[in-house]
């Protein structure tokens, strides 16, 4: 597993990471707040109320990673005196002394209303919640910066969303299958989510295609992959372990609980995406980071995320091979040409929703979104708090029992997460390894170009 390539001093040196100050010259600003309110950290928590609030075409997971990275950069540029390195252009702030803290709420607020709207997500009361944060700026603070500070985020927002108004293309819902053989194909009448997503403009990666991976087993056609024995194999190992009603010989119950705990695919939870900012709110809390370093992690997080989405539907869907997901190879093994393979037209994933229905993603299978995820998280946090750094996590999951899980590190996190989709019996193993492998070399990536200096 290709964990950074890290030696054992680089590593002790990145274990904590503070933010370093640009020098007085160089720029001006107010100084930090005091107050024991994150600013950061609340609006991660308001973005996991609008992600359990997402359903249908809004909940799709990359969807979620740039909405993620769109408010998290805002709130690090917000927080802009602290930081040497911005995502976009410095504004003309009203004043140098304008509030940082309602600069980052401003910040916030608007890019989260731009993309999670009132009449889609009549329940998210995003008013409330800026209301909410500002009246946490201590009272001494003068309110002449407080509202210098709130105008100085709301042209914030408008930069963000302005910078993104080029991702319209990957939005285009327009997808006509191979039709062949091991070509992916709708599993139930949910639409596919995100066809033309390797058309949305990297935040961190040089080029949409600088992590994809190689097409599975090396191949260059779909009978090549059907025909060899490593496919075979992999389709096997899924059918056993994967399924709704595999035995304990198979699947263990400790697989079974690691499956549903990294699921989080149904509405009401935060979704996969929530899961991993949910941890990395309740590890910045446990370490203490200072709201600056906040803004920081959190940008380099969502960050990693977003280019992760792009990564892994980029290699779904911008390759010869959209692959078919285990549901579809195990009930249509008989077109398959492969031998070593035999149809089962009654088998079920054990993913299941509230309604105990079992189903497959809207998606090509290869590569693992979870696992070019997971990595892409891993990677970056096994920077800034180390690669020996031990936590337990917990799960929003309906199906999942027990709630929490502990790990050792963030690599071995993330490769649970990886293996737990063949569990799951919505991916194969290669699925799993080729979204690690990327998603790790991306955080690492992210993590040595964006992190402040």
């Amino acid at each position: 597993m290709r964990l950074g390539g890290m030696t054992a001093a680089v590593v002790t040196a990145c274990a904590t990471v503070l933010v370093s100050q640009a020098p007085a010259a160089a720029v001006t600003g107010p100084p930090p707040q005091a107050s024991s309110f994150d600013h950061a950290l609340y609006w991660n928590g308001v973005l996991l109320d609008a992600f359990r609030q997402a359903q249908g075409v809004d909940a799709e997971p990359q969807k979620l990673a740039r909405a993620a990275a769109m408010m998290n950069i805002a709130m690090h540029d917000a927080n802009w005196p602290a930081a040497p390195r911005t995502y976009l252009p410095r504004i003309t702030q009203q004043h140098p002394d304008d509030s940082i803290e309602a600069t980052m709420d401003a910040a916030a607020h608007g890019v989260l209303a731009s993309l999670f709207p009132k009449e889609r997500f009549p329940n998210l009361n995003l008013q409330k919640a800026l209301d909410d944060a500002m009246a946490q700026i201590p009272s001494w603070v003068d309110p002449a910066r407080i509202a210098g500070g709130k105008a100085d985020g709301e042209k914030i927002a408008s930069l963000m969303i302005a910078e993104r108004a080029g991702d319209t293309p990957a939005f285009d819902p327009a997808y006509t299958p191979d039709g062949v053989p091991g070509s992916w194909r709708p599993t139930d009448s949910k639409p596919v989510a995100g066809p033309n997503w390797s058309r949305i403009k990297p935040f961190a990666m040089t080029s949409a295609t600088q992590f994809r991976p190689p097409l599975p087993n090396g191949a260059i056609s779909y009978d090549q992959l059907l025909r060899s024995p490593a496919y075979a194999a992999q389709v096997n190992e899924v059918k056993v372990k994967g399924a709704a009603n595999a035995p304990l010989s198979a699947r263990s119950a400790d697989q079974t609980q690691a499956a549903f705990f990294w699921a989080n695919d149904v509405d009401g939870t935060y979704k996969p995406m929530g899961q991993l900012l949910n941890i990395t709110i309740d590890i910045a809390k446990r370490k203490g980071l200072k709201q600056s370093e906040n803004a920081e992690l959190f940008n380099l997080v969502s960050m990693a995320l977003a280019d992760a989405a792009l990564v892994a539907w980029g290699a779904k869907f911008a390759t010869p091979i959209d692959l078919w997901r285990p549901e579809t190879a195990i009930r249509e093994a008989g077109t398959d040409n492969n031998g070593a393979t035999d149809a089962d037209p009654a088998w079920r994933p054990l993913s299941r929703d509230r309604a105990g229905v079992n189903f497959s993603p809207p998606f090509p299978a290869y590569v693992s979104g979870h696992a070019t995820f997971g990595g892409a998280w891993a990677g970056v946090m096994q920077r800034w708090f180390g690669h020996d750094f031990a936590f337990t996590a917990t799960t929003e999951d309906p199906n999942a029992n027990p709630k929490t899980r502990s790990f050792p590190s963030f690599a071995a996190a993330a490769e649970e997460n990886a293996l737990s989709r063949i569990y799951l019996g919505v991916h194969y193993r290669w699925d799993a390894d080729g979204g690690l492998e990327s998603g790790f070399e991306l955080g690492e990536f992210v993590y040595v170009t964006r992190r402040d200096q």
